[in-house]
């Protein structure tokens, strides 16, 4: 079965954007899966996929996905440091001490 949120991105798209004449994905599940081949082939849009074990001809994609993986695990590795920091060395003012020291004093 299509994963939800693949059919709500495409439905979303074809409600706001006229839809296109091709659709090129790689062979992920989603994208082979006969619950997207059927939704596509519904509203028109011919369907065109990498050959198997061929991912240069999606390079672009590839591309895109790659800096944002990247870019997403910066983001993640700076929202947990900010956490750690807050939670272990940053002096709450109404503490006079860092969250877990405080909790630390308040368990024993």
């Amino acid at each position: 079965m299509l994963p939800p949120c693949v059919m709500k991105v495409l439905v979303s798209a074809i409600l706001y954007r006229s839809p296109p004449r091709i659709i090129h994905s790689d062979r992920g599940s989603e994208y082979a899966s006969l619950d997207y081949s059927a939704l596509i082939q519904t509203v028109g849009i011919q369907q065109s996929m990498s050959r198997a074990v061929c991912p240069w001809e999606n390079g672009h994609q590839e591309s895109f996905y790659k800096g944002f993986k990247i870019d997403l695990g910066e983001l993640v590795a700076e929202i947990y440091q900010t956490i750690h920091y807050y939670n272990t060395s940053r002096i709450h003012s109404a503490l006079s001490m860092a969250p877990r020291k405080f909790a630390a004093l308040v368990s024993v």
